[in-house]
């Protein structure tokens, strides 16, 4: 057998768990090989320092606990309702949907009250301007004089 081989069974066959044939074959190697002898001494020293430890004796009703909590865990993994599969598939774009519209909605009330706001804006600016110059497109020029050109070109009627 390699080295690598019986390193990888040295712990087995420290515990008594290799086969008779395994045995033999790991105790031949042993004799020849320096190196696995210091791998099975080493761990033949941590073998003995765990015997050094003390055992605790766990709680009688540990085994029972912990499988009561597992299975406590099992079940509430398990617990599925059945309209939870079809809700989750149906909830996702009916919400993203909803999500649209709304925002469509909003998108419109909101550019229709910025419109509103600057055409007030512009016919109060429109109506300052006229009273700031002193023009009046209610008084009644002939036409074709100076005023009314003025006016019309004040007003935007004579494009």
């Amino acid at each position: 057998m390699k080295c690598s081989r019986i390193r990888r069974r040295l712990s087995a066959f420290l515990d008594g768990e290799v086969s008779e044939e395994e045995k033999q074959h790991i105790l031949e190697h042993l004799k020849t090989c320096p190196d696995c002898q210091r791998e099975l001494e080493a761990l033949h020293q941590l073998s003995d320092s765990f015997d050094s430890f003390e055992e605790i004796e766990p709680s009688p009703y540990f085994m029972i606990h912990l499988k009561q909590r597992i299975a406590k865990r099992e079940a509430r993994s398990l617990i599925r309702l059945p309209f939870m599969g079809w809700t989750r598939r149906v909830a996702v774009p009916v919400g993203a949907t909803a999500l649209v519209i709304f925002s469509l909605f909003l998108g419109g009330r909101l550019g229709n009250a910025i419109y509103q706001a600057k055409a007030e804006s512009e016919s109060r600016l429109n109506t300052e301007f006229t009273e700031l110059l002193c023009v009046n497109s209610s008084n009644d020029f002939s036409s074709g004089s100076l005023s009314n050109v003025y006016d019309d070109l004040l007003t935007g009627e004579g494009e």
